[in-house]
């Protein structure tokens, strides 16, 4: 609003002009585009505006503290979301930096995760959504990141994981992790053929230790002995922990009873190595009981479990530090001592 004073002719002021201009919508515009801004700069979540090629025109500081990169750095080059594939995931399928392009073209917007690396080394997990922005005519004028940082998410998710599926003591898998390993091992041999040796590992002489030198001595002694056998076993078997001195192995093709037998010997050798374990020299040694699976068999996971654990039982009553394996209707199939 501006006031100017109004003469007719002579010095006298005869009255006031008043010009009224309406800026309600400039007003708007601007405190628009302050929001704007407050919210560009305060935000928690990485915020970055790339042109129509990718390459970084402004970011702002959540997003240099997600990657750990300086402001200068990262204007003028494209996002690490856009330069490679590696640690993308869109939904839950990995996903290309084409097939990204292809998205925002078709769509205009990609969501998915991000596994990237700090600019020290420390890995992060962000949650990116990807907008493109276009004008009233339609051309492409900026593309839009938003960085949600999801890593102590992720952390939590793969604790709760852990204590789910494995064995708190030894690392080793628990028994809701065996049983589906050895539905899809199953699985596997049934499509492709080959075969399948469960073996059910009981240690013979554990509740002495545990009586004789507590239960902190029988808890080393078990994560040791859990070290030694994945230290046999091939890198696609798989140990796991039933409970107690109880373990079960998959293996997966282990060749017929020529190949499968030194194996087997190692395992037994391995178990009744002594330990030193709290001044003393520790030693147990251990029962094993072995059940197979081949293409055409009708068993289930429970089944091929329990002929395991007969023929471990069958082992402890021939004297103990030695394997049996199952064969229905034979009593005395095959046995193994460590010595004579």
């Amino acid at each position: 609003m501006v006031y100017a004073p109004y003469r007719d002719q002579g010095t006298e002021i005869d009255g006031v002009l008043v010009s009224v201009r309406d800026i309600t919508e400039r007003r708007r515009a601007e405190e628009a585009r302050q929001l704007a801004a407050n919210v560009f700069t305060h935000a928690r979540e990485g915020i970055v505006i790339t042109g129509p090629q990718g390459d970084i025109v402004d970011l702002n500081t959540a997003f240099v503290e997600i990657t750990g990169e300086s402001r200068e750095t990262l204007l003028g080059r494209r996002p690490a979301v856009l330069e490679s594939g590696a640690g993308l995931l869109g939904g839950s399928d990995a996903v290309t930096v084409e097939a990204i392009w292809k998205t925002l073209a078709d769509q205009g917007h990609w969501e998915g995760e991000f596994w990237g690396r700090r600019r020290g080394g420390e890995s992060y997990v962000a949650m990116i959504t990807m907008t493109a922005v276009r004008d009233e005519a339609g051309a492409l004028q900026h593309y839009v990141l938003l960085y949600h940082d999801i890593t102590a998410l992720k952390l939590q998710q793969r604790r709760l994981e852990q204590a789910a599926h494995y064995d708190v003591l030894t690392g080793l898998p628990n028994r809701v992790l065996l049983f589906d390993r050895l539905r899809q091992a199953m699985a596997q041999v049934q499509r492709r053929g080959g075969t399948l040796a469960l073996v059910y590992l009981d240690l013979d002489g554990f509740k002495a230790v545990n009586d004789g030198l507590g239960h902190e001595a029988g808890d080393r002694l078990l994560s040791g002995l859990a070290r030694r056998m994945r230290e046999i076993l091939r890198e696609g078997d798989t140990v796991a922990r039933l409970g107690g001195d109880e373990f079960v192995a998959v293996l997966l093709d282990p060749g017929g009873i020529a190949e499968l037998t030194p194996l087997l010997d190692r395992l037994l050798e391995a178990l009744s190595r002594p330990m030193p374990i709290a001044d003393h020299l520790v030693q147990v040694s251990a029962s094993l009981g072995v059940s197979c699976f081949k293409q055409g068999d009708e068993i289930t996971p429970d089944l091929l479990l329990r002929r395991a654990d007969q023929a471990m039982y069958q082992a402890k009553l021939a004297g103990k530090g030695r394997y049996r394996f199952f064969t229905a209707g034979v009593d005395d199939v095959r046995r193994h001592a460590l010595a004579g």
